[in-house]
């Protein structure tokens, strides 16, 4: 088997030595057990020379965009020169467990899953850590579609999984988003929407590192990119209108309520009292404080 990790690389320079010795310990660990690895670093900044460091097999490759395309883009260029059997969408300033890889790949061959993904571990500005699932009830959201267009996106990073390149969908690689920000939560929906399967591993393989620049933490932008989705999936024939309108729903609610002081906040919930109980709801069930304003 082999597995490809993808990395869109924006002026990353000061990221890659960690990447590297990050993707050393993996491919060691691969090879242990008879299994390859497959880096391809997408340099999204052109005007930059991106080289790729030498490794022992060179299973390390650099291809340049044309111009600054973004991270969908980037991605998608990445999966086009892919050939291993799983991917995994890597960020350039995020880390991996030295063993990651070898055990998402054992865990996902074993339950057939199309994504495999692990816990994570969030680094806050303050220096401490927050980790990603922290109840049982939260972890077995992680495949449902419902939640996903009620509540939001309930994976941190595409770092987090491993992915069966076969089962991502065509729909997602050529329909190209122009806003940063949310082309992973596309993914997902894209794949529950076609009854993919999500199987969790309760262990921490992935690090979210906090910069300040982080587009995950920008509500703002990250709507503005959902909203860019949205129009595509308005394209997609297997993606009911129904759920089209919840999640246009729930976004504009949540970008209202962000936006509002405390008399709008309440009169925007109660036009919208049943995504506001759900959001509630799931907040005090999983017990996460993103849960309602994510």
């Amino acid at each position: 088997m082999k597995i490809t990790v993808i990395t869109p690389f924006f002026e990353g320079d000061k990221y890659m030595d960690n990447l590297i010795d990050c993707m050393l310990e993996n491919e060691a660990s691969l090879k242990k057990v008879g299994h390859d690895l497959e880096l391809i670093l997408v340099n999204d900044s052109p005007w930059k020379t991106l080289e790729a460091p030498a490794s022992e097999d060179n299973f390390i490759r650099v291809i340049t965009n044309p111009e600054n395309k973004g991270i969908h883009y980037s991605r998608v260029a990445g999966l086009a020169e892919a050939t291993g059997d799983y991917v995994m969408f890597l960020d350039q300033d995020d880390s991996i467990a030295d063993d990651a890889l070898v055990k998402l790949l054992r865990l996902i061959t074993k339950s057939g899953a199309e994504v495999e993904v692990a816990n994570a571990s969030l680094e806050q500005a303050d220096g401490s850590k927050l980790l990603w699932y922290r109840n049982s009830y939260h972890k077995t959201l992680i495949g449902d579609l419902n939640t996903y267009l009620r509540i939001g996106i309930q994976i941190i990073s595409p770092g987090q999984c491993l992915i069966k390149k076969d089962a991502i969908p065509e729909f997602w690689e050529s329909n190209i988003m122009s806003k940063n920000g949310a082309d992973d939560y596309f993914l997902w929906l894209l794949m529950l929407a076609k009854g993919l399967k999500f199987h969790y591993h309760d262990e921490v393989l992935y690090t979210h590192r906090y910069t300040a620049t982080n587009l995950s933490a920008d509500t703002t932008v990250t709507d503005e990119s959902v909203y860019d989705f949205i129009d595509l999936l308005n394209e997609c024939d297997y993606f009911k209108q129904e759920d089209i309108f919840t999640l246009h729903e729930m976004i504009t609610y949540k970008n209202q309520f962000r936006a509002s002081g405390t008399f709008g906040k309440i009169t925007c919930s109660l036009a919208n009292l049943g995504l506001f109980i759900d959001n509630i709801k799931f907040k005090k069930k999983t017990g996460t404080r993103y849960g309602f304003n994510r």
